[in-house]
């Protein structure tokens, strides 16, 4: 059984903190100390408990050193719909909005309205799937390494969706979809207002599209099939529309 504190000795490092990689010449710049892993914290965000979870879906925990409670910001991120990434390079986080655009998918977590909150990399017959870090696939001839495949449903109706708390921030997203069959792609923002509605051939090459996001707060996609086509074929595979190179700017 987990004890409420459990010592552990570390480097607090931005690793440690923000779940990232520590370079090579991060012995110049550790300090071993001694902290605390503290279970028995609860985390609100609007009233509402959170569970934290780093970039590969895994829970962790505050740190409470010398009186200080000290939170992943990674996940704290997440939480309130604010981008990070990480610099190797520099070893610097990076909060908010780069020069070049947000990576949609690699910087915000999906949720839909079953199940709020929950991170479906590798689980089985999941809704929508996030590419894991790191995690390549071929979409439409393209090699990606990060991108969203939001499942059609088995019947023509009540089809998943997969949305993102974008806090308001951004104006536009910009990206490439492909799908495996005929499909319409739905994005919608606050209120279920529609902000594009487009028509997939199945199979062709990835297509490019940007939509005027006018600072959505959520943003969802849909994906419903097109009339006359079936999602399910009867030989157990579900088809997919897929989201990739999505840029918020």
């Amino acid at each position: 059984m987990k004890s409420k504190k459990a010592l552990t000795t570390l480097a607090i490092t931005l690793a440690l903190v923000c779940g990232m990689a520590i370079g090579a010449n991060a012995a110049d710049t550790l300090k071993e100390i001694s902290a605390y892993l503290n279970y028995g914290i609860t985390i609100k965000y609007n009233g509402e408990a959170q569970n934290l979870t780093d970039a590969a879906g895994n829970r962790v925990y505050p740190i409470t050193y010398n009186g200080t409670t000290y939170l992943p910001v990674r996940a704290v991120s997440n939480m309130l719909g604010v981008a990070v990434d990480w610099d190797q390079a520099t070893q610097t986080v990076l909060l908010g909005e780069k020069a070049d655009g947000t990576d949609l998918i690699d910087n915000f977590k999906p949720y839909n309205s079953y199940t709020t909150s929950i991170d479906y990399r590798g689980s089985l017959d999941p809704e929508f799937i996030q590419s894991s870090e790191k995690q390549t696939t071929t979409i439409g001839g393209v090699s990606v390494s990060h991108w969203l495949a939001v499942r059609s449903d088995y019947l023509c109706d009540n089809s998943p969706e997969c949305s993102f708390n974008l806090g308001g921030k951004y104006d536009t997203l910009t990206f490439q979809t492909y799908a495996d069959k005929d499909m319409t792609l739905i994005v919608t923002g606050d209120n279920n207002s529609v902000l594009g509605q487009f028509t997939l051939k199945g199979g062709q090459a990835p297509q490019s599209l940007t939509i005027d996001l006018h600072g959505t707060t959520q943003l969802t996609f849909d994906c419903e099939q097109v009339p006359g086509s079936t999602s399910y074929t009867g030989d157990g595979k579900v088809w997919c529309t897929y989201i990739f190179d999505a840029i918020l700017k």
